[in-house]
């Protein structure tokens, strides 16, 4: 509304007057206003179902070929080995034996003195697993600037200084960042540096000998070497203590070598296929008690839900239904949905027979899979649908399309009956303003008439 105000002069309740008036010629937009609430009111309930149908959508895929044929591979707790199944894998047992686990390569230094003093003139190189030398360029050749140059040199190494405490015990240690036997790391030293050069072709073991002194050249405190172990009875190597390949979809971790067998054991995941159909399950359910809520009628109130009288999400689900409920060709034991035990209840949702469902998941797994992810399997055919129903052209897409043209057109609508009620409101105002103008005049021409007749009367 515009500027208000209430009769100046001749106390016309100018506001109460206009108000009443707009109000009156504002019922068209406030019927567009509720027009407009009830349109925005569907298209968030199609949101709402969107949402529903994905998650239905979604749920299909642990009743795929991978899903429903997954495995699972175990080992005992303690033994040093973890195991775990990907894509591939098929069930059976192993027996692994680990004589050596993957480690990298560790060099320490002479001892010194002080990690800060420069040890003198020289040069110092590194090699690692292989590869070209790379000249490191200290600020000066103390240990700690050995050590800088050593992790700003961009190799698989990292560097550090440790201390056993002793007048002589700061020395220089270097760790390779990937284990495996080729991953050596090569020093050559010249000048005061000769002590730090190691050459992994003829390597020297960090060792104390009889009189308590540790070698005075650079020499290692853990060789490069890969895991060695046996899968029933073949020889395996790795340069790292995770090992993919060996075993067709099976990783396994090594933690520990103990040169005591393993058993591994790789079965079929009856708990995942479980939990997959009752995700399927459970999805369904949803989705139908959703959309019963949102077309319902309310016979108390005589009020219809939000969708009520739109047909498309009850068309929709009797398709998903019909989808589910057709025969399935080339399932052995099963034809229909309702032999795994999944039927549908009188109120449209599904319930399981565990005990069917499981004897299924137990005895007949291919059964199983083909009646869900065959040719015309159940998640076959509801995933085709559920992808056309979701689709760019789908029915969700095309109502929710209609709904906000809809709502483009209200929102015009409301914005020029807006400007015709603002229209109408400025011109009631300014009306009833004029005439409270002229009421006041006639109220101070009367005021004085009656004012000059009381005193002709007085002076007569």
């Amino acid at each position: 509304m515009g500027i208000t105000a209430s009769g100046l002069g001749s106390g016309l309740d100018i506001n109460s007057l206009v108000s009443q008036l707009v109000s009156a010629e504002s019922k068209p937009l406030n019927l567009l206003k509720a027009q407009e609430k009830k349109v925005n009111a569907k298209i968030s309930a199609y949101g709402q179902l969107g949402a529903a149908f994905a998650t239905l959508q979604n749920s299909l895929k642990g009743l795929s070929a991978t899903g429903l044929g997954a495995v699972a591979a175990s080992a005992p707790a303690g033994s040093g080995v973890t195991a775990s199944a990907g894509s591939g894998a098929v069930p059976g047992n192993y027996t692994l034996l680990v004589s050596q686990l993957a480690q990298p390569h560790k060099l320490v230094s002479p001892g010194q003195a002080s990690a800060s003093v420069s040890l003198g003139a020289g040069t110092l190189s590194m090699a690692v697993a292989g590869g070209a030398a790379v000249a490191l360029a200290p600020a000066s050749n103390s240990l700690n600037d050995l050590r800088d140059a050593i992790n700003a040199a961009g190799l698989a190494v990292s560097a550090s200084i440790v201390s056993d405490g002793s007048a002589s015990g700061q020395r220089l240690v270097i760790s390779g960042k990937d284990s495996g036997a080729t991953s050596t790391i090569a020093l050559t030293g010249t000048g005061a540096l000769a002590a730090f050069s190691y050459d992994p072709a003829a390597p020297l073991t960090f060792a104390y000998d009889g009189g308590g002194n540790a070698p005075a050249v650079m020499s290692q405190t853990q060789a490069a070497q890969d895991a060695l172990l046996t899968i029933d009875g073949m020889k395996i190597s790795s340069p790292t203590n995770a090992i993919s390949g060996a075993i067709g979809g099976i990783t396994l971790k090594l933690t520990q070598a103990s040169g005591t067998p393993v058993a591994v054991g790789v079965e079929r995941d009856a708990a995942a296929a479980k939990t997959a159909v009752n995700s399927f399950v459970k999805a369904w359910n949803e989705l139908k008690s959703l959309v019963g809520n949102q077309t319902a009628w309310n016979d108390a109130t005589r009020t219809g839900a939000v969708l009520h009288g739109d047909s498309s999400p009850r068309s929709a689900l009797s398709q998903l239904r019909a989808a589910m409920t057709g025969s399935v060709a080339g399932a052995g034991s099963y034809t229909v949905l309702s032999d795994l035990g999944i039927s549908f209840q009188k109120d449209g949702t599904l319930a399981v027979s565990d005990s069917k469902l499981q004897t299924a998941i137990d005895n007949h797994p291919a059964d199983l899979l083909a009646m869900f992810a065959g040719a015309t399997g159940v998640a076959t055919r509801t995933g085709t649908l559920l992808t056309a129903i979701l689709g760019d052209g789908g029915l969700l897409n095309a109502r929710t399309t209609g709904l906000s043209a809809s709502l483009r057109e209200l929102g015009r609508r409301e914005s020029a009956e807006q400007a015709r009620v603002d229209s109408v409101e400025r011109r009631y105002r300014a009306q009833f303003t004029r005439l409270d103008a002229a009421l006041s005049s006639m109220q101070n021409t009367s005021s004085y008439l009656s004012q000059q007749l009381a005193s002709i009367a007085k002076n007569n």
